[in-house]
């Protein structure tokens, strides 16, 4: 069972928002691994250095090293302006945010339980609106492993890039030691 599964299951002891925003940020966090997997496939001497690399003023942060990774393809560039990035850059700064807090000093009266104040997380406080948020960060990610696989020849098909972002058998294998 999920985060978002719990959330939708949601007792009284389950907080929905609070499983739907921790979703939210494990999923960004999952992009993020997949972006330096990738990185590391294609470009592995800016990789092998990738802090320095990537502090700069061109290429910062999560978002340089996707602009790095698309400057990498041909014939296809990076739409800044449309889905799925609008989506990852949105999460981003909700990640940004979370991440690195400022106190916000903020009063109310009310007779509620739940006070109607407005976080930057709002708009991802459900399953529901998380779930097609997740899938757009997938949809990057699959769209930038497409491009990567054209940048491997030889050895394509052993390459974790040969499956689909966030699918395949990466992290769950089995085996058996053989002391013969």
């Amino acid at each position: 069972m999920t985060s978002l599964d719990l959330a939708e299951s949601a007792g009284t002891n389950v907080r929905a928002d609070h499983l739907s925003v921790q979703s939210l940020l494990s999923g960004f966090l999952a992009f993020e691994g997949f972006i330096n997997f990738v990185g590391e496939e294609i470009a592995p001497d800016i990789w092998k250095n990738e802090r320095a690399f990537f502090s700069g003023d061109q290429y910062r942060g999560i978002t340089g090293k996707v602009e790095y990774l698309f400057s990498l393809f041909s014939g296809v560039s990076l739409k800044k302006g449309t889905e799925p990035y609008q989506t990852f850059a949105r999460i981003k700064r909700i990640r940004d945010g979370l991440a690195h807090n400022r106190v916000l000093r903020y009063s109310e009266k009310t007779d509620s339980e739940r006070p109607d104040f407005k976080t930057s997380w709002d708009d991802f406080d459900s399953p529901d609106k998380v779930r097609p948020a997740v899938m757009q960060l997938k949809a990057l990610a699959e769209l930038i492993r497409i491009e990567a696989v054209k940048k491997l020849t030889s050895y394509y098909k052993t390459s974790h890039l040969y499956f689909h972002a966030f699918e395949g058998p990466i992290a769950n294998a089995q085996g058996k030691e053989d002391r013969g």
